[in-house]
Order: structure tokens, then C-alpha cells, then sequence
């Protein structure tokens, strides 16, 4: 399949469509059961319709999820009480979404751009428009908001007041439809590359995770701010396949939500890989796509995953969590 980097709305038309397909019965694979001694222990299960793609918490223990095909944020209270928190009134689908250091929420809309919703709820506002597919969302020091475009390649950044520059679009943040580095085509039959982005503890670099490449990109912050010139940190590698969204820690590690291999994968400084959970291993990991430390007391060393099941006809969707031993990166 080709697909121009020229015509964003053609892309969008292919992702709608790609999307539909896929929650309307691909399966990979039947699902597996947690293994005895599993550190993974699934906390929400959600319905096939609901499929939650990205996750944040908030620093009260509340959790976010954007609901893909619904256009809406899910909140859920620590005791387990579900919400709407908001429903976006335009765009395809509900990507990423992430909590500025006010409380307010911002989610990537497909379609449209950028929402913001108030700290508390409230009517959601277009906040930036972004072509293409606006994905991952990371903030950094100073309340920027970072923003990566999967289909076209390209890092924006947005400033506190709206304006929207374009930040990065190395090759490097470009995915392919052909075989990833399992020799396999992603299961999503989109070019996706940019995904998941998170900033290191000091905020000197921003890392980046190509979907179909297997790779984390590494992009440094120049004194001006501005990007350095963009490079691969771990990858390609079979085990990064579908690297979706990811988190630090506070030792800069960097955790994967691999939703093609149906892994989470941590990459040590220098670039080492491990598989910390698996799907082949039996841990409930149907398709995990994004990670969030816990933010309270007793949870700040247990990463929380978004698992949208998209690959399995939305069997399996809902948030599980696993302790990993070392606390995350404080919220902005």
C-alpha cells in the first residue's frame, strides 16, 4: 500500500477505515490467561467497543483513558468508579492523552487536532490544529506540549498559548508498510513511525517510538530549545515491534508498549533491551498500548498499560498494571 506524505486527508480516510476493519474481527491469536507468578494483574476490563488507546493518571490516582473509536476520555476513580469525562465532537478516533501540571487534559483527535478539556471537566475546545495523525503527547519543562505525527513523520510543538511549530521530521521518524524487523507486516497496514514520545528525567533529550521500524529514536534538546539531530537509541529490533506508547523512569529507563509482539519491553541506558511482560508468556497483554506510572503512594514504582486489544477483536480490552521497582518521572 502507498500512501502520500502530500495527502493528509487521504491518510485519514485509510486510518478510519484500517481502524473499522480491525476492531470488526482481526485476531491475531486467541488470548492467554496470566501465568502462575505473573506480575501483571489486570485491574480494568472494558468492552469490545470500548478499546482504551493511551492512559495517564493524574496525581490523586485517577485514571484517563481515551476510548479509540469513541472520541471520549474514560476517568476511573481508585476505587474503581468509571465517568465520561469528556466526548470530542469532531475527528476519527481518540489517541493519545496526557495531563498538563494544572490538571487540564489534552487528547489527540485525528481529524481535528489537539482538544483540551478543563481540570475537573468541562466543555473540551479545539486547542491546535495538527494534520495528519496527531498522536503521542509529552509535555515539557516550561509547559510545552509535544506532539508526534505517526503517518507523516513529524514532532510539533505546541506553546502554552496554542501556536503549533514543527519540531523534528527526521527520516528517522518515518514508518514503512512493509516487513518490520519480525519480517512481518504491522498488523495496522499503515506506514505508522512517531508514536509514543517521553522526555528523560533532566528534559535534555526526547525519545521517540517507531511503530514499524522496532526502533526508539532518540532526538536532543538544543539550549534554544530546538531539535538536535535525531538518532537511533535501541532497534530495530523484533522485540520493539509495534513500540507504541511509552514511559521513564527516573533512572531514564525507557518502557515500551510493544502491541504487534504484545510485550513490554524496558530499554536500559545504552539501549539494552528486556522483555519485562508477554503475551507468549501468558501475562494478559492483548494488544498493551501506552504506559503510565502510578502517581500515589504504593503505586509510584507500578507502571499502569492501556491495553486496546485492537488486534483481537477487542477481547482483552482494559488496564492492567505490573510493579517494575523503580518510581517514574513526576508529572509536570
Amino acid at each position: 500500500m502507498t500512501i502520500s506524505r502530500r495527502n493528509p486527508r487521504a491518510l485519514l480516510v485509510t486510518l478510519a477505515v484500517i481502524l473499522a476493519a480491525t476492531a470488526s474481527g482481526l485476531a491475531l491469536a486467541p488470548p492467554a490467561s496470566a501465568h502462575a507468578g505473573s506480575r501483571v494483574v489486570r485491574i480494568v476490563s472494558l468492552t469490545a467497543s470500548q478499546l482504551p488507546e493511551s492512559i495517564t493518571l493524574d496525581r490523586h490516582g485517577h485514571i484517563y483513558l481515551s476510548l479509540n473509536p469513541l472520541r471520549e476520555i474514560l476517568k476511573i476513580a481508585p476505587g474503581g468508579t468509571q465517568s465520561t469525562f469528556a466526548t470530542i465532537p469532531a475527528g476519527t478516533a481518540s489517541l493519545g492523552v496526557r495531563l498538563d501540571a494544572h490538571g487540564n487534559a489534552y487528547l489527540a483527535v485525528p481529524g481535528s487536532g489537539i482538544w483540551r478539556v478543563p481540570a475537573g471537566g468541562g466543555t473540551p475546545a479545539l486547542f491546535a490544529a495538527i494534520p495528519g495523525v496527531p498522536n503521542g503527547l509529552a509535555f515539557d519543562g516550561r509547559g510545552n506540549l509535544y506532539v508526534s505525527e505517526s503517518v507523516l513523520g513529524v514532532i510539533y510543538r505546541i506553546s502554552r498559548n496554542g501556536s503549533v511549530a514543527a519540531w523534528s521530521s527526521s527520516p528517522l521518524l518515518t514508518g514503512t508498510t512493509g516487513p518490520g524487523p519480525c519480517g512481518l507486516v504491522h498488523p495496522s497496514g499503515l506506514p505508522l513511525g512517531a508514536n509514543g514520545i517521553a522526555f528523560n528525567s533532566r528534559g535534555s533529550d526526547l525519545f521517540v517510538a517507531n511503530t514499524t521500524f522496532g526502533t526508539i529514536v532518540r532526538i536532543p534538546v538544543q539550549r534554544d530549545g530546538q531539535a538536535g539531530s535525531a538518532s537511533v537509541y535501541a532497534g530495530p529490533d523484533c522485540r520493539l515491534w509495534g513500540a507504541d506508547g511509552i514511559a521513564m523512569d527516573r533512572r531514564n529507563n525507557v518502557y515500551v508498549a510493544a502491541n504487534a509482539g504484545r510485550d513490554i519491553v524496558r530499554v536500559g541506558p545504552g539501549g539494552r533491551l528486556r522483555v519485562l511482560a508477554s503475551f507468549a508468556a501468558g501475562d494478559p497483554l492483548f494488544s498493551p498500548s501506552d504506559i503510565a506510572f502510578g502517581t500515589v503512594r504504593g503505586e509510584r514504582t507500578e507502571i499502569f498499560i492501556s491495553d486496546f486489544a485492537r488486534f483481537t477483536a477487542g477481547v482483552g480490552a482494559g488496564v492492567v498494571k505490573m510493579n517494575v521497582g523503580v518510581p517514574g518521572l513526576p508529572l509536570p
